[in-house]
């Protein structure tokens, strides 16, 4: 279950979401999928439908796409727009899958969504799963009408809502998104007031709980999360045959629509990247020379620097230089280890304050160096002698060669056959995923998936690579134990880099500069 608030142009949301498989034995896979994004004030629901895991591909895809138009919409867009176009995309891209990958074959899914402005919603759908609203006083409204066959019948007079409930093709939906190349949308804006409530639920929920129960759930003033679990209760007690689903959203008034003028002007005032930038310019400006002043020098003031990596730098300017004395005439080492000291500052860099010392005479300095180099040059002559002793003698006698001991080769054997085989499988995969995706329409152990994954992140259809991966993960007891810990620590890092943008960019770049390199050497192969 996940919960979230948001404050949203002066209307207070609070949502919460919960998605479970269900009772029944012969959904062992939840194809159900959400979205619950109070930040962007969207959310979703979606109901999939297809053979093994195709139905979880598609709502998968449909809320991702959602998702990621109303995360990128301009605040001036069109929420209505946005949400089309979204559909229409998500319904391309799992047409075009389900096309293309046979074991996606005929997948497709249901949507309702809802996106909140202010007192502005914008509901969309396709298939039937729904969207309820209770206002204030506590009446209900179903703002979805069903893409179902026996639905269109009641609407159309030739069958009563009773009949309905239990006609064997209730399930049967009429309209869904990627199950064709093009979809009819449903969409509507209506206005709101606060202590609306939303309930967004595929129809694992609503064949278990009625309109009246829906209103009392979202109208007994619990948080959107209890009323979640409410919802769960009931269809656990009452079989749970479907896979469920259901984001409840409340409306409220925010603590925003109080705000004051000075509330306001110190909100303006909190530092911001730009004001902590400008800070630092202002930092690292020279200050003002102040004029010359007569008058007893002020206690040094502490100055803070800014600098190229924001790292506070406190120091107190260097005390007045004292009156120099009248002292000998400096000397020329003196004078050049000066010279050396001042080159060796930075620009900027203040330096210890020197002191002037008295001296009488220089010479005893001189007899200092004096006694030091003498020494040191008969020490530099000894060893240069020696040297040459060494070296010719080292002409005269040459080391006698050494003979390594070489090691006998031993041919290395290995009769792990099945580690063999898993590792001529992976080559295979990596010289032509496009080939191995071809041939292995039908994988059949974790291992297969394994190998399915690894061929779909290698040609850039990370969605496909993902599902393969977990499928593979959580089947990893089948696996050869020789081989489950390689399989679970590639399948770790494979899916570290699908949820990383960057680095599933790096990781196109390296497979695309790595088959260019291929082709070049193939290449020049041929015209040797």
């Amino acid at each position: 279950m996940q919960e979230g608030t948001q404050t949203k142009d002066l209307f207070a949301i609070e949502s919460a979401a919960v998605s479970d498989r269900g009772l029944n034995e012969s959904r062992p896979q939840n194809e159900d999928s959400y979205l619950d994004l109070p930040e962007r004030g969207i959310f979703a629901v979606a109901d999939g439908v297809g053979g093994a895991q195709a139905g979880e591909v598609a709502s998968q895809t449909a809320i991702e796409i959602l998702g990621e138009a109303f995360t990128n919409m301009p605040e001036t867009a069109d929420a209505e727009e946005v949400m089309r176009a979204a559909f229409s995309k998500a319904n391309e891209a799992i047409f075009e899958m389900a096309s293309e990958v046979p074991q996606l074959s005929k997948m497709a899914t249901t949507i309702v969504a809802v996106h909140l402005r202010g007192d502005v919603a914008t509901i969309g759908h396709v298939g039937d799963s729904r969207v309820y609203r209770v206002d204030p006083r506590g009446i209900i409204k179903q703002e979805t009408l069903d893409h179902s066959i026996v639905a269109e019948e009641v609407r159309a007079g030739r069958m009563t809502e009773e009949e309905a409930a239990v006609h064997p093709s209730r399930n049967i939906i009429s309209r869904a998104i990627g199950a064709e190349p093009s979809v009819e949308i449903d969409l509507k804006t209506i206005m709101i007031e606060p202590g609306t409530s939303f309930l967004l639920c595929s129809d694992g929920v609503t064949r278990h709980v009625g309109d009246d129960e829906i209103t009392n759930i979202l109208s007994n003033g619990h948080e959107a999360a209890i009323s979640c679990g409410r919802l769960k209760d009931l269809c656990f007690e009452r079989g749970a045959e479907d896979n469920l689903t259901a984001v409840v959203v409340k409306v409220g008034e925010s603590p925003e629509s109080e705000i004051t003028l000075d509330t306001v002007r110190i909100d303006e005032d909190e530092d911001t990247i730009a004001t902590a930038r400008a800070a630092e310019v202002r930092a690292a400006e020279p200050p003002a020379v102040e004029p010359v002043s007569t008058a007893e020098p002020a206690a040094p003031t502490r100055f803070e620097i800014v600098d190229d990596e924001e790292e506070a730098i406190d120091f107190e300017p260097a005390e007045p230089e004292p009156e120099l004395v009248d002292s000998n005439e400096v000397t020329a080492e003196e004078d050049a280890s000066a010279d050396l000291l001042a080159n060796s500052l930075r620009p900027g860099e203040v330096s210890a304050p020197m002191t002037a010392y008295e001296t009488s005479d220089a010479s005893p300095r001189r007899s200092a160096v004096r006694s030091f180099v003498v020494p040191l040059l008969f020490l530099i002559v000894g060893a240069l002698a020696g040297f040459g002793g060494y070296y010719a003698w080292a002409q005269t006698h040459p080391p006698a060669p050494v003979i390594a001991e070489v090691p006998a080769i031993k041919e290395m054997k290995t009769t792990d056959i099945p580690l063999t085989a898993f590792e001529e499988s992976r080559r295979l995969v990596d010289q032509d995923p496009k080939k191995f995706i071809a041939a292995n329409t039908k994988p059949q152990e974790a291992q297969d998936y394994f190998l399915l994954g690894r061929a779909y992140l290698l040609t850039g259809e990370y969605f496909l690579a993902k599902n393969a991966f977990n499928t593979a993960k959580s089947r990893l007891s089948e696996v050869d134990p020789k081989d489950r810990q390689t399989i679970a620590n590639e399948i770790e890092m494979a899916l570290a880099i699908i949820a990383s943008g960057p680095a599933t960019e790096n990781f196109s770049k390296a497979i695309a500069n790595a088959n260019v390199s291929t082709a070049n050497a193939n290449t020049s192969l041929v015209n040797r």
